[in-house]
């Protein structure tokens, strides 16, 4: 799979991987120290939101809140997260065992194709994981199990990432904030996908893995810079060409997204919505469903 693509693929499996992880990151970071990422204003007769698509884990202490963020956010009154609830990992990681194992699983080399066994025996011992996990581990729990170690020694600060910072800040502030989703049901969208399709994003991550570091800094740097080309790019692109991949991750997300807007516009809600940068992307994109509804979508930077 195109190394570029794959690496935007994987972030969901980024923010469960860091909600159940506990690797420490260690690596510095090298990269743009502050940027500007793209944001949206959504008019309508009902009244006015703002998207903002963001990274689930970021370096710290870069700078990506702008005056023209601050002034989105101070005109709404509420923010709208993924989920809401991420920084209780010990609920994550019970969420994440009831729903990831089921008995009489394959050892993990029998659902690789052959050229990738040996790679992830070695990602599998890079995150110390007990071989034995593996026999009841589900496909798309092991491909998360093994993104947690394939990021392990990146800087990549939860504490930092959009959400945590986000809410913290609407906390403040005594505005509400609330989630699109909960954590169980985003693992269920990965638990029922067929086998083959959570063995190929098993086979993503491992094939993957040796090339994070420059993944994650081209990952951020785009964030940063606002490049919605490139999100465009990955969002038509490698595992998401797979229809039912497609749909379940990114498109039925989109719409029950699109339609949870409406409704709050329709009750006179100001929402700011943040969510992953990918589904702000292509012509599935959640802005994209607010203007076939009649609503005006206008990029603000």
């Amino acid at each position: 799979m195109n190394r570029i693509v794959s690496r935007w693929l994987i972030l969901p499996l980024l923010l469960l991987a860091q909600a159940c992880s506990a690797f420490p990151s260690m690596a510095a970071w090298d990269g743009p120290k502050k940027g500007a990422p793209a944001l949206w204003h959504v008019k309508g007769p009902d009244g006015e939101a703002w998207l903002f698509g963001g990274i689930h884990a970021l370096p710290a202490n870069i700078k990506w809140i702008t005056p023209k963020m601050k002034t989105a956010m101070d005109a709404s009154d509420r923010l709208v997260l993924e989920v809401v609830g991420l920084e209780d990992s010990a609920e994550i990681t019970r969420t994440f065992q009831a729903l990831g194992n089921s008995p009489n699983q394959p050892p993990l080399a029998e659902r690789l194709p052959v050229d990738l066994r040996a790679a992830g025996e070695k990602l599998r011992d890079k995150g110390r994981v007990n071989p034995a996990k593996f026999e009841t581990l589900e496909s798309w729990a092991a491909a998360i199990t093994l993104a947690g170690a394939a990021t392990a020694n990146l800087d990549m600060v939860r504490e930092a990432g959009v959400e945590r910072v986000l809410a913290k800040r609407y906390r403040n502030r005594d505005k509400a904030v609330i989630g699109l989703e909960t954590a169980a049901r985003q693992f269920t969208y990965f638990d029922q996908l067929p086998e083959a399709d959570q063995r190929a994003m098993l086979a993503s991550v491992i094939a993957d893995a040796d090339n994070a570091p420059a993944a994650y800094r081209d990952m951020v740097t785009g964030w940063l810079t606002g490049d919605v080309a490139r999100l465009e790019q990955a969002a038509n692109r490698g595992l998401l060409q797979r229809p039912q991949v497609r749909e379940q991750i990114l498109v039925r997300r989109n719409r029950d997204w699109a339609n949870q807007i409406t409704d709050m516009l329709k009750l006179g809600a100001r929402p700011f919505v943040a969510v992953g940068a990918a589904h702000l992307a292509g012509e599935d994109s959640v802005q994209t469903l607010l203007e076939a509804r009649g609503y005006t979508v206008i990029r603000l930077q």
